[in-house]
């Protein structure tokens, strides 16, 4: 991948994490959602950071790779379900 992020979606709602507004949203700007990825070279890697502010729950959390983000972007195959403490991962990453 060269441009990466992701987008989280909490499965009980669908509501979907807005980085302008750091908070969720029910309709946020499809702009403002994307959580930028880069590679890391000394992990030969692209880490996920799970935003801060991200309440506990149950996530779809949606990798793409596009330089302009929309809503036609395909989710990537490594696109899993998460469980979120607020703090930590919970468990194994599933396929979504």
């Amino acid at each position: 991948m060269t441009n990466p992020y992701a987008r989280f979606v909490r499965v009980c709602d669908g509501k979907i994490w807005d980085v302008a507004a750091d908070a969720l949203a029910v309709a946020p700007t499809y702009g403002d959602t994307d959580v930028q990825l880069a590679l890391n070279t000394s992990i030969v890697g692209i880490p996920v950071t799970i935003p801060a502010n991200l309440p506990a729950g149950e996530y779809d959390m949606l990798i793409y790779d596009a330089a302009t983000p929309t809503n036609t972007d395909v989710v990537e195959p490594c696109s899993r379900r998460i469980q979120w403490d607020g703090k930590r991962l919970l468990g194994l990453p599933i396929d979504p």
